[in-house]
């Protein structure tokens, strides 16, 4: 499903399920975040689903944003959704920041 937050085109893909609003929420919290280290983000692409190899930790969340030059990509997984979105939007962060 796409959406559009400030201007920043979102693709949120669920594999194997639909999102909830509580969700979608989620994920535009973190975008939000991480909307505030850099400014010039113009797409964000996020792949959800639930791997059923680990029950403990299986939110994995694949996020690539859209910025000039090169895109950056990061994944993460956890025991929930907010656990496994703030995991991976540090990676993400982190790629610009440092």
């Amino acid at each position: 499903m796409e959406y559009n937050i400030e201007g920043i085109k979102m693709d949120l893909q669920t594999v194997g399920f639909d999102e909830s609003p509580e969700l979608l929420d989620l994920v535009e919290k973190e975008l939000r975040r991480i909307m505030r280290f850099r400014k010039d983000i113009v797409a964000s692409d996020i792949y959800l689903r639930e791997d059923g190899n680990n029950p403990e930790n299986n939110k994995v969340v694949r996020w690539r944003l859209g910025i000039p030059g090169n895109d950056l990509f990061a994944e993460g997984n956890g025991g929930s959704w907010p656990e496994s979105m703030r995991a991976t939007g540090e990676k993400l962060r982190r790629q610009f920041v440092d």
